[in-house]
């Protein structure tokens, strides 16, 4: 690539789809010792082994098969000509326009993702794709990237493609600066007791998301945002958590304890579906 926009690009969608493994070097050992001293609920050692390992393994696929898909992606968009609003002609500059740049990228992003959450809840195929991620019981800083590689590869089609017609990109500065909002969703996922008070409506907290993940009817389809809970409060899906409202997480019926549980668990629900008995428990 010959800009700094176009490098910029091709970070903006690796990210929409898989996380940076030095983003974990970063905000684990931080975020592990809040979860000690602040747990909202009891998480086991042998909760933490699996995730980290999962983490690793799942690092890894998407780390090999998500950048492939993403650039052709890109590079199919752009070689067409699209990106209707050019966000580097808004006259950002230096690290001030990059922070910016940054917040209203991540805003935008944070919509289309809103979207593409909604369908995976709502659509009973898509729903095996994400269940994995939901049916964390013990939720923690590693329930973050407790996501099936089939819906990491899902991500460029309701994400990166919107985004690619919509928008061309601001420069490189952004690239570095993106790792903030991913880093963020360590803490989101946090097993902390951690809400923001009067400022809740202002960007999502652990208690916020909570009730995303939570077991309970009352909670369902409540809370999709990733970071922004404006979304939710436009489209009709809020729920603000009560003070020391931390509910129970996971989903009835649906236990993962091993790496090939894991990457088996949506297929096994599309073959239960294919035989008449969809699974759709704790769909929230």
């Amino acid at each position: 690539m010959d800009h700094p926009g176009d490098i910029f690009w091709l970070h903006l969608i690796r990210i929409a789809t898989s996380d940076n493994v030095m983003m974990t070097l970063i905000a684990v050992p931080a975020l592990f010792g809040f979860e000690r001293y602040f747990a909202a609920r009891r998480v086991s050692a042998r909760h933490y082994r699996f995730g980290a390992l999962f983490f690793a393994v799942n690092a890894l696929l998407l780390g090999l098969l998500a950048p492939v898909i993403n650039f052709w992606t890109a590079a199919g968009v752009r070689a067409l000509g699209y990106g209707l609003v050019d966000l580097s002609a808004l006259g950002f500059g230096g690290i001030g326009g990059a922070l910016a740049a940054l917040l209203i990228s991540t805003f935008v992003l944070d919509f289309f993702y809103y979207w593409f959450h909604r369908c995976l809840h709502r659509s009973p195929i898509l729903w095996q794709t994400h269940l994995l991620h939901h049916s964390d019981e013990n939720m923690n800083m590693f329930t973050a990237q407790r996501g099936h590689v089939f819906e990491g590869l899902l991500a460029p089609f309701f994400i990166t493609l919107p985004m690619a017609f919509l928008f061309r990109l601001p420069p490189l500065e952004i690239a570095i600066l993106s790792l903030v909002p991913q880093i963020y969703q360590f803490l989101v996922h946090a097993n902390i007791r951690l809400g923001y008070g009067p400022l809740w409506w202002l960007i999502v907290s652990p208690d916020y998301h909570r009730i995303h993940h939570s077991r309970e009817a009352r909670h369902r389809d409540r809370n999709f945002t990733n970071w922004f809970p404006v979304w939710d409060i436009l489209f009709g899906t809020l729920y603000r958590p009560a003070p020391g409202e931390r509910p129970a997480t996971g989903v009835e019926g649906v236990e993962v304890r091993t790496i090939r549980d894991a990457y088996m668990l949506p297929i096994r629900g599309w073959r239960e579906m294919l035989r008449g008995r969809e699974r759709v428990e704790g769909r929230s």
